[in-house]
This record gives structure tokens, C-alpha cells and sequence, in this order.
């Protein structure tokens, strides 16, 4: 019997961490964190000139 209740819990904690997995990917999948500096550059042109982040601002694509 105490068996049985240890295969349960650890199927039960495989399924939380799987669903835990698929739930912090779709909340990377909509944030896009990779895209934020276009964001935020087309947000806020004249901040986002003045940051060092500057540097880097040819190579980032507001499309």
C-alpha cells in the first residue's frame, strides 16, 4: 500500500513539473524577452538614444 502511494506522488509530482515546464515556456513564448529591446526602442526613441544600450541600437529591428 505505501508502495502504491509513492508511485502516486511521484507521477503526480512528473505531471506538476511537466505542466510547471509548459507553463514558464508559453510565458517566455509571449513575452518574448529577445525582442524587448525593439520594444523598447520603439516605445522610447529619445530614452532609449541616451542609454548605453545606444551601441547596439543599428543592429536591433523595429520590424
Amino acid at each position: 500500500m505505501l508502495d502504491m502511494i509513492k508511485k502516486i506522488i511521484k507521477i503526480a509530482f512528473k505531471f506538476v513539473g511537466v505542466a510547471l515546464l509548459g507553463f514558464l515556456g508559453y510565458i517566455v513564448w509571449a513575452i518574448n524577452p529577445w525582442n524587448m529591446p525593439a520594444i523598447f526602442k520603439r516605445n522610447y526613441p529619445e530614452a532609449f538614444e541616451r542609454m548605453p544600450l545606444k551601441l547596439i541600437s543599428p543592429f536591433i529591428s523595429l520590424y
